[in-house]
């Protein structure tokens, strides 16, 4: 029996010693985890290199506020200009202690242009890509020459940008601006269907619509000095002119009032009307899928993802000989042919429209 009580009695003690050691090893084990945790990084986000407007704040579970509404960023969206102290921009481009060594600046991209961040098919820092493939207007193809037709500023960060919001926030340089302040000093603001208010907030006096703000961007754009500056390119209200230099028959010097193509309109027949008009996409209609616009205009004519029209389109368009028939694109000695306009004007069945029964 003593023998037995002795062998029990040593079992008890080696359990116990058991129970002790493991009991250590554990606590231990939270103690190192503790240590561990109190050195991560505590960034304001430390999952993430580069943040992003939809980042979250916590250090290792991130379920906090999301960055488009921190401090004064939502009073001052779009990370390329007005910087304010209070504002938190710098991080979603530049990472300071983790940035990519493939790329320059602090940046996750190799080329610091418009390109080498909103290219399609190579953009890594932002959502919103562009089609930039060689085929082309502007030097498209080219990273390094995104910058070289003064649509937009040399600068990221947003100096001498347009001191419109609406262009500013785009990038685009106040290259634009005298053109947009003659149309804003002539006639009323119901005649030309917009005023600076609309140019300077998201939502204002006229509540634009995307498609015709986006007309306003890109046709202003385009018709600034040295540019497409004998066209009228940004129409949203019917009857809307302005003063451009005549080119017809032959150029003279003389400068004329010149109407558009309504940027914004909804299909009609009485008009030979027979798809609505929603931006300048609406007739320049090459598609990418691969942009977040989803279309190639108004950079390179060539898409990078899929499309509707194959290789080059010139005008960044297809033409058609009525409305749904698929579309072939325009070549370089196609752009004046009937087919870019009948894609509207003639009806699905091609029994109603132009040349038919108007």
């Amino acid at each position: 029996m003593k023998r037995a009580f002795h062998i029990t009695h040593n079992e008890g003690v080696r359990v116990k010693k058991t129970v002790l050691v493991v009991a250590l090893a554990i606590a231990l084990t939270f103690v190192f985890a503790a240590s561990a945790y109190a050195t991560s990084p505590k960034t304001w986000n430390s999952l993430e290199d580069y943040y992003s407007w939809g980042s979250q704040s916590g250090a290792s579970d991130p379920a906090g506020t999301f960055l488009y509404n921190v401090g004064a960023n939502p009073a001052n969206p779009g990370v390329h200009a007005n910087y304010l102290a209070t504002t938190a921009k710098c991080g979603i481009c530049h990472s300071v202690h983790r940035a990519s060594a493939t790329g320059v600046k602090l940046l996750n991209a190799s080329v610091a242009t418009c390109a080498g961040c909103h290219r399609a098919g190579t953009g890594t820092i932002t959502t919103k890509l562009v089609s930039w493939e060689t085929g082309g207007p502007h030097s498209s193809g080219t990273d390094a020459s995104c910058t070289n037709r003064r649509c937009h500023t040399n600068s990221p960060h947003g100096v001498g940008v347009s001191s419109y919001a609406l262009l500013g926030g785009k990038l685009i340089s106040d290259q634009a601006d005298p053109i947009i302040a003659a149309a804003l000093a002539k006639d009323t603001d119901a005649d030309r269907g917009f005023n600076a208010t609309d140019l300077n907030q998201v939502v204002g006096d006229f509540a634009l619509t995307a498609g015709e703000k986006s007309a306003l961007v890109a046709g202003y754009t385009c018709n600034q000095a040295d540019c497409h500056f004998n066209t009228t390119l940004a129409v949203i209200e019917k009857d809307w002119s302005e003063t451009r230099e005549q080119m017809y028959p032959l150029g003279d010097g003389d400068y004329v009032l010149k109407t558009g193509h309504l940027s914004s309109a909804v299909a009609t027949e009485t008009h030979a009307s027979y798809v609505p008009v929603n931006s300048c996409v609406s007739c320049h209609d090459q598609t990418d899928a691969a942009t977040t616009s989803g279309y190639t205009f108004p950079h390179s004519q060539t898409a990078y993802g899929a499309t509707n029209l194959a290789g080059r389109a010139y005008l960044w368009m297809g033409y058609a000989g009525y409305a749904g028939a698929t579309l072939t694109s325009v070549g370089s000695g196609d752009k004046a042919f009937d087919g870019t306009c009948l894609k509207c004007h003639r009806n699905s069945t091609n029994t109603s429209g132009i040349g038919l029964t108007q």
